[in-house]
């Protein structure tokens, strides 16, 4: 469940959120104590869940929501905004519900380092204004359809410089860094880029 809610809030914030982790920490371990076979069942892909219940009445999602053990060990606030981000998903176009799903998997495909960097990145994308936000995203599609040398030429031109101030930019350079969000390809670039060998 942990894994749902920040996969789900990377895939429709474009990075995943670092709020909450002690409480949910907190959670995760007095279940392995409370059930120490767990360690030997597989972990549940980011992802699943939507795919189950997306085409169900949201009364049958709050119901499966709800008698989750996961969930129920959640504090109320943190609750609250898991069903927040599910009416969120349930309020979009199913080809959008598609893409988000598609992020969640990409996101449980991700290296710790990257997950790390967005949670990070995530945390500062609140403090910028959701318009700048939106101009942000179509300059990463565009820059991902760019290669390396002409994206640097592009980024260190004085037109983008005017446009972006030095910490979207900064932002802007993280985000390239992960294979999730606009124009990210999330097939296979996750899985390339956790196999790469480090530089």
């Amino acid at each position: 469940m942990r894994s749902f809610f920040a996969a789900i809030s990377l895939a429709l914030l474009l990075a995943a959120p670092a709020a909450h982790a002690a409480p949910q920490n907190s959670a995760r371990q007095q279940d392995r104590r409370e059930r120490p076979q767990a360690r030997s069942q597989p972990k549940p892909k980011a992802g699943e869940w939507l795919r189950k219940y997306k085409d169900m009445p949201p009364a049958e999602q709050e119901k499966a929501l709800a008698g989750d053990p996961q969930f129920r060990r959640l504090p109320a606030e943190r609750q609250q905004k898991l069903r927040d981000r599910l009416h969120e998903f349930n309020s979009m176009p199913a080809q959008r519900q598609e893409r988000v799903i598609n992020r969640m998997e990409a996101f449980d495909q991700l290296t710790p380092q990257q997950r790390q960097q967005a949670r990070d990145l995530n945390g500062r994308l609140k403090d910028i204004a959701p318009e700048r936000r939106q101009q942000m995203r179509i300059a990463l599609r565009n820059l991902r359809g760019m290669d390396p040398g002409q994206r640097e030429q592009v980024m260190n031109s004085d037109q983008f410089r005017s446009r972006f101030s030095d910490n979207e930019r900064d932002i802007l350079r993280g985000l390239l860094q992960i294979p999730i969000g606009p124009g990210a390809q999330n097939g296979n670039v996750a899985g390339e880029k956790a196999n790469q060998p480090p530089k």
